[in-house]
């Protein structure tokens, strides 16, 4: 390699390093504007934690638009601090910013509304029509699930985007209220307001007004303001914030700025209970680690490719620092999670993904350092980017930090148990990989000779077996977290079967190639049916609708598991292909002609009986 080579993996590595440094740096707002990005730093209490205002605004337009920032009318990528700015003041840029994606046509006609490039749409723009849309999700709603169709669903959901739309409004709205009436009047028109947007959405609107003292507690802003306006006591904390939502909708700067710089010192002079990471978690939102760690994957993947074709030591040497950097980015991210939730970095779905695409990488560069044949190099990225794909689509639900179920408020089962089983998903998902690459090398190529093999046959083999321990020491383990819980350590619940069939499966596949009922090309057809076994355990009971571990039934996923199973069941077919039609067998049936009719070793021993030569 000369000395030019050995300098590109370098060069690669710091320029995407510094791409990562670049965006990691947080937005600051000019001095001469409004200091928006600094409101998104100030706390707010929603779904179940303290977060801050710009975590609310991302979650809330993901849920609505499918994106983190929105469009303006000049057509420029603003963030999404902005849109809940608007929102929350009722300005009238709130009803015309086309953050509404709408992708069903039938639910396009219903809302007489045309086709456009991004489907989005603004509130102005269908406003007229949603007393027909309430009445059609009020009958769609009384349905059973396995009677609505792809435009039943269709309707719920978007009926629920303007819901929260309305529930981040209202909940925000300042009140108007008679000072000049009695109390029963004013204690009137508090109750209508609070029966309002309580009846806007299923769940409690988001608590922007801190507790005052050790017994007070997080309000709503509206629920706050008309408790002040009916005492006549003034809350300082509500003020502030009214002050700016005035400010906001009359594009005031000055005053803008003026009343979030008294409202920070009012919150450094009442500090809350729990002191969570404001600022470092907008900075974390900002950055998007995990996107950019797609982004990274998907560059070390194709590098990994290309290493087929040619420069392999080259190519294999840039793509592993490539993933050694993304896979320290990703553990950091990993970790952040954790500083800012105060949990182990599994609490719900989206954490298992971003786990197990860790989880698959380490594994995958431990491969790599052991073997240096790009193979490592090549599952690791691919796992890393699948799951972040996986992690991007499960993140539409808002909040990825939220809790899943009460029963995981536990930290020492959450720190053993969901981590542990969860690192053997991995492995066995890794081993499937392997399979795969296994398969394709060796019927489209002509590389996978007898040596690479018995390479690919060692890792498979391995990784299996390490799977096989964390699944049954986190199925144990799972059993006594139950027995804690639930008072019984087995009860035969979808989840708990699902993680018993990945152990029996590891151990079926252990026993056959011990038993010599397998070699290569069995034990990697078996390793790829652990997969579906896998996804089934992650995914598919979850989508049964029973069980103490079911967390709701989707279309989109059970449609996507389905489509999994059916590419590994084409793997699989494809790997029972006769030897003889792949495309290495040539190479392979060359190797083992040359060893057989080739010239004897010198070190062969002559026959006995040969006879001596005459003597002179």
């Amino acid at each position: 390699m000369t000395s030019a080579s050995r300098l590109i993996p370098w060069v690669v590595v710091l320029a995407l390093g510094g791409w990562l440094a670049k965006n990691a740096v947080p937005p600051r707002d000019a001095a001469g504007e409004m200091q928006v990005q600094e409101f998104g730093r100030l706390p707010v209490v929603y779904q179940g934690r303290v977060k801050p205002f710009d975590t609310l605004a991302r979650n809330g337009l993901v849920i609505i638009s499918d994106r983190q920032t929105w469009r303006d009318a000049e057509n420029k990528r603003r963030p999404a601090i902005e849109w809940l700015l608007d929102v929350m003041a009722e300005t009238e840029g709130a009803y015309e910013h086309k953050v509404f994606r709408i992708v069903n046509l039938q639910l396009l006609d219903t809302l007489g509304l045309e086709r456009r490039p991004g489907y989005r749409y603004a509130f102005n723009e269908f406003q007229s029509k949603l007393r027909q849309l309430d009445e059609q999700a009020g009958r769609i709603a009384r349905l059973e699930r396995q009677q609505r169709d792809a435009y039943a669903n269709q309707v719920l959901e978007f009926s629920s985007k303007v819901r929260l739309f309305h529930l981040l409004m209202r909940s925000h709205r300042i009140p108007e209220i008679d000072r000049d009436g009695d109390e029963q009047a004013m204690r009137s028109a508090l109750s209508r307001e609070i029966a309002l947007w309580r009846s806007i959405e299923g769940r409690e609107p988001p608590h922007a007004v801190p507790p005052h003292g050790e017994n007070d507690e997080w309000k709503p802003f509206l629920f706050a303001a008309l408790r002040a306006e009916v005492s006549g006591h003034a809350d300082p904390a509500v003020e502030h914030l009214a002050g700016m939502l005035r400010a906001h909708k009359l594009s005031d700067v000055a005053a803008f700025n003026d009343a979030l710089v008294d409202y920070k010192a009012f919150l450094a002079s009442h500090p809350l209970k729990e002191q969570p990471a404001l600022g470092f978690e907008a900075m974390f939102n900002h950055f998007e680690p995990f996107y950019r760690c797609s982004a990274l994957y998907i560059v070390a993947l194709v590098l990994g490719f290309f290493s087929w074709l040619g420069f392999s030591k080259v190519l294999n040497r840039t793509a592993f620092w490539l993933m050694f950097l993304t896979f320290a980015v990703h553990t950091w991210a990993l970790i952040a999670r954790i500083y800012i939730s105060g949990y182990p970095p599994i609490t719900n779905l989206y954490g298992t993904a971003v786990f197990i695409g860790w989880g698959a990488v380490l594994l995958g560069l431990i491969l790599e350092v052991i073997y240096a044949l790009g193979i490592g190099n090549l599952i690791a990225a691919a796992s890393g980017f699948l799951t972040l794909l996986i992690a991007h689509f499960l993140a539409g639900d808002g909040d990825t930090l939220e809790m899943m179920q009460a029963v995981l408020d536990t930290k020492f089962w959450l720190a053993t148990h969901v981590i542990i089983i969860n690192f053997g998903y991995a492995a066995t998902f890794l081993a499937g990989g392997l399979a795969v690459i296994y398969v394709l090398r060796g019927v489209l190529t002509r590389s996978l000779d007898k040596h690479t093999e018995g390479i690919f046959y060692r890792m498979i083999y391995g990784i299996i077996c390490f799977g096989m321990l964390l699944s049954f020491v986190g199925t144990v383990l799972g059993g006594l977290w139950a027995d804690d819980s639930w008072g019984r350590f087995w009860g035969w619940d979808p989840k708990e079967n699902g993680a018993l069939m990945i152990v029996l499966w590891n151990a079926l596949i252990l026993h056959a190639r011990w038993g010599g009922m397998v070699k290569a090309r069995g034990i990697a057809v078996l390793a790829i049916f652990g997969s579906i076994v896998t996804s089934w355990s992650w995914f598919g009971v979850n989508q049964l609708g029973v069980g103490l571990h079911s967390y709701g039934f989707t279309d989109s996923v059970a449609f996507w598991l389905l489509l999994f199973v059916l590419c590994q069941l084409t793997f699989m077919g494809v790997g029972l292909w006769p030897r003889a039609r792949w495309r290495s067998a040539a190479s392979l049936s060359q190797q083992v002609a040359k060893r057989v009719d080739g010239p004897r070793r010198s070190t062969e021993r002559p026959p006995r009986n040969r006879p001596r030569p005459a003597q002179a």
